[in-house]
């Protein structure tokens, strides 16, 4: 059953493969993007006032953090793509017991860390003293996820890197459907207001990894969680050589979204409700481009250890080209129907123009996004996390912040931070394009020296 689900990267028709594959994954991230719409959504239809806009203060340092951290799939995929194309399944098994008390530790020092600092982090992204309250006990309550959620992704890396992505995407249904049962009765029938989604988020990632990690106990392949065996950061020297790169890329990203979070926060209630609104809707958009940014690291890291150069050229030139026709057409859609789709967050009509001046500088130039993001994940496929790094510096924090200091501030306007968006993905898709290329070449000509 389990193989039956599973598509072989190094064989078949590339965009076929690549569609079956990026399909669950899509789902998945589309369920992880529902987590925080519920929040959003219940929050803002039946919340107190103020909630929304402590959700939306406390997001950007929560993908901040968080997503440096769970950036480590990479690692986990790069390394666990490369054993199976080389046909190592015995270093796959001793990864699969490192994973889960590695996660545990990294995720509760990450937890600890954040619970202790909420305050002084909320005061530098200059949350408004009259959400204070709500944003850090938001905060605090969310981390303590966080040992869990990076569990569930770890594991699922490992599952997705042998070309089986439908069977992460059956536990998170699962756990997404709890998450929203819970939202609804903790902020409609208890009346927790913004604990009860932190806390229903939380309950809902803890089942999900335990879940996970039962399941895996059971199996009787290279996949199997020997829970005997387990052993701290065991065989994740190479995981950590691609995901520590690609965790800082990670926060280097969300850092610049911190920046922007930072800057749009000196602005009234009305425009950060906005932005939250807004930045939620368009987490639609970005699942349009992730399972092809996990399919491409899958399916070049497979074919970079099995040596076949010529299939992970096709692989690069398909997914570049159906991601930008994916992302940038669900871009103008979901724009055109921003009327709709903001009302299901707010009835407010000034919090509902602010969502929709966000979404006009985001959706329309989203097939740049998307192809930023996928560029880099071909280039980590190829066992290369340093440049994606150093071209993520220069554009998302350098660019930015230069931008931001000098050009937004100059004209005081929210929508001068937002171009800031498109201009930055522009210049990171011509420089990961250029990263790629290179690396290709040098990789190709090392294993023809060495045949």
């Amino acid at each position: 059953m389990k193989r039956k689900m599973e598509v072989n990267p190094l064989e078949g028709g590339i965009l076929r493969q690549m569609l079956l594959f990026a399909l669950p994954v899509m789902g998945a991230a589309l369920l992880q993007m529902l987590f925080s719409a519920a929040d959003t959504a219940v929050i803002g239809r039946f919340g107190h006032p103020g909630a929304l806009s402590a959700i939306g203060v406390s997001s950007a340092v929560i993908n901040l953090l968080v997503g440096g951290l769970t950036a480590l799939d990479a690692g986990v995929t790069v390394a666990a793509g490369r054993r199976y194309g080389q046909g190592d399944r015995e270093g796959v098994g001793k990864m699969v017991s490192a994973l889960p008390p590695t996660a545990l530790l990294l995720g509760g020092a990450l937890a600890a860390a954040a619970v202790a600092l909420a305050d002084p982090i909320l005061g530098w992204m200059n949350c408004p003293a009259e959400i204070r309250t709500d944003a850090r006990l938001y905060f605090r309550i969310y981390f303590l996820g966080v040992p869990f959620l990076l569990t569930t992704g770890l594991l699922s890396a490992v599952l997705q890197a042998r070309g089986n992505s439908f069977l992460p995407f059956l536990f998170q249904t699962g756990a997404a459907v709890i998450n929203i049962a819970l939202n609804l009765v903790f902020v409609i029938a208890l009346d927790w207001n913004i604990a009860g989604v932190a806390a229903a988020t939380v309950i809902s990632e803890a089942l999900c990894a335990g879940a996970l990690t039962l399941f895996m106990a059971q199996q009787r392949d290279e996949t199997r969680l020997r829970l005997r065996e387990m052993r701290l950061f065991r065989s994740l020297g190479e995981v950590f050589s691609i995901g520590i790169p690609s965790s800082l890329e990670g926060i280097v990203l969300n850092l610049s979204g911190v920046i922007i979070a930072a800057a749009i926060n000196r602005f009234d209630a009305a425009v950060i409700a906005g932005n939250t609104v807004g930045t939620t809707i368009e987490g639609l958009i970005v699942v349009s481009f992730t399972g092809f940014a996990n399919a491409s690291v899958v399916f070049i890291s497979q074919n970079y250890g099995k040596g076949n150069f010529q299939r992970i050229g096709k692989i690069y030139r398909t997914t570049i080209l159906s991601v930008f026709l994916i992302s940038e057409s669900l871009g103008i859609a979901v724009y055109a129907l921003s009327p709709v789709l903001t009302r299901l967050f707010t009835q407010d009509a000034l919090v509902m123009a602010h969502a929709r001046t966000r979404m006009f500088y985001m959706c329309l130039f989203f097939g740049g996004c998307g192809v930023m993001n996928v560029i880099s994940g071909c280039v980590r496929g190829l066992g290369e996390a340093r440049l994606p790094l150093i071209i993520s510096i220069l554009c998302s924090v350098v660019f930015r912040v230069t931008w931001i200091y000098t050009y937004a501030a100059g004209r005081g306007t929210v929508e001068a931070i937002y171009v800031s968006y498109p201009l930055c993905w522009g210049l990171c898709v011509a420089l990961n394009a250029a990263a790629f290329h290179v690396t290709f070449r040098k990789k190709k000509a090392a294993a023809e020296a060495a045949a």
